[in-house]
């Protein structure tokens, strides 16, 4: 077919369609309307035949209501049923025209291909007639000729034609609609009347029933009603005799029409009408099966929010519901939800006052964990009585941990090995239960998808169903309680109610507890405190210290090993001291050698301020050779510290099972205990080291005293046995005997003080001296020191001053400077001797020589003893002890004493000796420079 879009012919096919469009307007009837529009299509378009038909909506099929055909053509169908797959169905739901080459070869041409070659047709064209997606019939242009397609104008023509058509339908269809319509609002009122009448729910039922029977005229009319404990709908009404009604009657197990139930309870309308089309519902079709239906309509009861049930109309055939059927229906279900009676209520009331005697059982004061236990007990077995539920449970969240606890169990049903350690919850849960304003219901938890953090755990109840409520709605979900049944089931809102309710009230009871809990815990604390003070006081051994520390920390901590691996200063293995094992499966070997450098768990605990959590499994195979436990085993390592300055001696090890989580209050116990021990075994230490070092020190003076004693009584008598025998020889010889004699008498005499007032603690002795007396007697000392390693001495700047103070000490002191001068010094070196007066009070004398000083050594002896005594030092040995002796005894007569290292590598011993003139007065050290 060709059409031209200019000249005369384009200008009359112009004109012509404006009167069409204009005659379709004006029509009268639909009918009118088919007449012209064929007529139109004869005038204007070259197809032999021209089919209109009006699509049946309740029947499925499409009714003939006008045709041309070529003389002598005959055309007896009336009805055109549509099969699924068919050409013309697939044009009534696409709503596109279709173009078919050849109708009689078509598979999918249904009727009109046996039409086909009767008519002899080849070339068809289906176009729909619709309006906003309303499909109203179908036009069905046909020609003998194969291939004939309309070009675009005339499908733009058709189009305008078919649209105009389908307006006209729609007016005649609305104004047909008008005129007999129902009248919904009369037969409510009617009804309303008749309800007020009704004594009880089931005479109300069968009322509305009746009522909605009469209106839409179904094939069958009910009403269904919830069972949340048995999670199904049975028949409560019935317009059918035929139908027994009642909870033994006609049963729907919510399982099988999941969908269909979620649809109700969101207050849906469900409408199902044309069930023979190819576009089915997932949510409706086990629900037609159920009921043997082909067309459905069901509305939902609520009652109080909740849902109660359903009314629904059926059909035997599909039918497309009307919008007066559907308004009249759903006004019929939400007056039946208004209209419960006064006998539901009355039971509603009474389970209200049940759960107000419930939750006033329980606000009582808690003074002991029996206290709190029996309270819930009391408590979950009412609920569980009262809501036919089988597990209680009552869950802490830890904020220490991140996670919940299972604090209480309900005996009802409890079923053993649940774990008392429940994962935290999801961002989306915990906002869940922390908006929420009442219980959460899960009514299958197998298919919802909250809680799913607890989705195992709920497993192991065999729970299928639950209602869970945070014990402070609107705040963190710290306490949670939880309900939970073996079968699947709707919860209603008196169930969450009374869980709100009591949870409340629980909330207070553990609010209380965890204030008791709180309270112990810091009287645990002030225990620890109050055994290490009494500890410190009352232990006076270390393992018995040790020991009573391990046990009072296990007990604390409930833990089954504590162990503490010791050592002492400058060793380089440690070993474990103590152990305290409450558990066979926890082993450690105390009789291991544990190399302070090479063991991960020493030196862990050694290189963190603090506890170290572990696992067993961290630890390397050297570390597990001592200790060993279960698979997964929790540890927590520290090393026993007091002050910064001081090294510490040992690490606490702490074990504990796999399932063992260590809280905020653990760690405090621990860290407390630990840090008492450690001042409590330092002290100890400390004690038994100076006592040790005194009974030493004691023991070696008393015995050097003694031999002084017998040396000055030996000398003494020997003197006095020379002088006797010198007066009686006056020989030259018997001169040199006497004054012999008198010399060691002087000795002697010299002794006297030190025996007499130095047995126990030094003293004070003032005696003067030249200074070139006092160096002269110095190098007569270290003469035969000299000699043997060659060395030249020399004194500079000698002079005739006089020292006066302690000239034992002082003597001692300068010998002691001048024969390590003398030892690290090498063979034919120098030692240079400067004497300096400072001021008209002191002296300075400073010894230099080519030996080396160890710059360790001059470190330590510039910062003084270290502040642990129990550390290893140079001090404690000579030669670094003489020079710190010397240094005390400078220091205790005012005087001052150091030793440097020069820049030209020499060594410097520098010491000032108090001028006799002033010898007692105080005054400041004077700077000075090195020589």
């Amino acid at each position: 077919m060709s059409q031209t879009h200019s000249g005369p012919a384009y200008d009359a096919q112009i004109a012509a369609l404006g009167r069409i469009l204009q005659s379709l307007r004006d029509a009268q009837t639909a009918q009118e309307a088919i007449n012209l529009a064929l007529e139109h299509i004869q005038a204007e378009f070259d197809f032999e035949v021209s089919w209109l038909g009006l699509y049946d909506r309740l029947h499925h099929r499409l009714n003939t209501k006008g045709f041309h055909l070529p003389k002598g053509a005959r055309f007896v169908r009336t009805h055109l049923p549509l099969t699924p797959g068919d050409i013309l169905e697939q044009a009534v739901i696409q709503q596109r025209p279709l173009s078919i080459a050849n109708i009689q070869v078509e598979p999918r041409a249904g009727e009109w291909g046996t039409l086909g070659k009767q008519l002899g047709l080849q070339s068809a064209v289906v176009f729909p007639i619709r309006r906003q997606d309303i499909c109203f019939g179908i036009l069905l242009l046909g020609s003998p000729r194969w291939g004939l397609s309309p070009t675009a104008g005339e499908r733009s023509h058709l189009s305008l034609l078919t649209g105009f058509l389908a307006e006209a339908l729609h007016q005649q269809e609305a104004e047909q609609q008008r005129l007999r319509a129902k009248r919904p609002e009369q037969s409510l009122l009617s009804l309303l009347e008749t309800l007020n009448l009704q004594p009880g729910l089931d005479d109300r039922c069968h009322q509305v029933v009746r009522e909605v029977q009469s209106f839409i005229g179904p094939a069958c009319t009910r009403i269904f009603w919830l069972d949340s404990k048995g999670y199904e709908f049975w028949q409560r009404s019935s317009s059918q005799r035929s139908h027994l009604s009642g909870r033994g009657s006609v049963t729907i197990p919510i399982d099988q029409v999941k969908g269909f139930y979620q649809s109700l309870s969101n207050g849906q309308l469900i409408v199902v009408g044309e069930v023979h089309s190819s576009l089915k519902s997932a949510v409706t079709d086990k629900m037609i099966q159920l009921l043997k239906a082909a067309s459905l309509m069901a509305a939902p009861i609520f009652s109080g929010g909740e849902l109660q049930g359903f009314l629904s109309v059926e059909g035997s055939r599909p039918r497309i519901w009307s919008e007066a059927e559907k308004q009249f229906f759903q006004g019929v279900a939400r007056l039946l939800s208004l209209a419960l009676p006064v006998a539901e209520v009355h039971g509603q009331v009474e389970q209200m006052r049940a759960q107000q005697e419930l939750t006033s059982g329980l606000v009582q004061g808690i003074y002991s964990d029996l206290d709190w236990r029996r309270i819930l007990e009391g408590c979950s077995a009412k609920v569980c009585q009262q809501l036919s539920v089988q597990q209680f449970l009552v869950l802490i969240f830890d904020r220490d941990l991140g996670d919940y606890e299972l604090c209480f169990q309900g005996q009802q049903g409890k079923i053993q090995g649940v774990a008392v350690t429940w994962p935290a919850l999801d961002d989306v849960d915990w906002q869940m239960l922390e908006r929420a304003e009442g219980a959460i219901a899960i009514e299958d938890t197998e298919h919802d998808l909250k809680l799913m953090a607890w989705r195992s755990l709920l497993q192991t109840l065999r729970a299928n169903s639950l209602l869970a409520c945070n014990v402070s709605p609107g705040n963190a979900p710290e306490g949670v309680v939880i309900l939970t049944d073996h079968k699947k089931r709707r919860w209603t809102a008196l169930e969450s109610s009374l869980l709100e309710s009591v949870s409340r009230q629980i909330g207070l009871i553990l609010h209380q507890w965890q204030l008791q809990r709180q309270i112990d815990q810091q009287e645990h604390i002030y225990d620890s405190i109050q055994w290490g003070l009494q500890t410190l006081q009352q232990t006076f051994h270390l393992n018995e210290l040790e020991r009573s520390g391990g046990e009072h920390l296990a007990k604390l901590l409930q833990a089954p090993l504590v162990a503490l691996a010791t050592w002492q200063s400058g060793q380089t293995t440690a070993i474990v001291s103590q152990v305290v094992s409450r558990d066979k499966h926890f082993r450690v070997d105390q009789e291991w050698q544990i190399p302070l450098q090479g063991d991960a768990v020493l030196n862990w605990a050694l290189q963190t301020n603090g506890i170290l959590p572990l696992s067993l499994e961290d630890l390397p195979d050297i570390s597990r050779r001592w200790i060993a436990g279960p698979a997964g085993s929790r540890l927590l390592i520290v090393a026993l510290r007091t002050a910064p300055a001081h090294q510490s001696t040992g690490v606490l090890i702490v074990a504990a099972p796999p399932e063992r989580r260590w809280s905020e209050y653990h760690l405090q116990v621990l860290a407390l205990m630990a840090n008492q021990l450690a001042w409590s075994r330092r002290h100890l230490e400390l004690v038994a080291t100076l006592a040790a070092q005194r009974e030493g020190l004691e023991q070696l003076n008393w015995y050097k005293h003694h031999h002084l004693q017998s040396i000055h009584h030996l000398l003494t008598r020997q003197a006095q046995a020379l002088q006797d025998l010198s007066l009686k020889d006056a020989s030259d010889q018997g001169q040199r005997y006497q004054q012999i004699a008198r010399q060691l008498l002087s000795l002697a005499d010299d002794l006297t003080p030190v025996i007499n007032d130095e047995q126990w603690q030094l003293s004070d002795r003032y005696h003067t001296i030249p200074l070139v007396s006092l160096l002269s007697r110095l190098l007569e000392r270290v003469n035969e020191r000299v000699q043997q390693q060659q060395l030249w001495i020399k004194v500079h700047n000698e002079n005739s001053l006089i020292i006066g103070g302690d000239i034992s000490k002082i003597e001692f002191v300068l010998y002691e400077l001048m024969i390590a001068a003398c030892r690290r010094s090498p063979t034919g070196g120098r030692i240079d001797i400067w004497c300096r007066p400072v001021d008209r009070n002191w002296l300075e004398l400073s010894i230099t020589d080519d030996g080396v000083l160890e710059p360790y050594l001059l470190a330590e002896l510039q910062k003084g003893r270290p502040d642990d005594w129990l550390a290893p030092s140079d001090l404690d040995k000579p030669p670094g002890l003489h020079y710190a002796i010397c240094q005390m005894l400078m220091n205790q007569m005012q005087s001052k004493l150091t030793l440097e290292r020069l820049e030209d590598n020499r060594s410097l011993s520098r010491i000032l000796l108090p001028i006799a003139s002033n010898a007692r007065r105080t005054s400041n050290f004077p700077r000075h420079r090195s020589q």
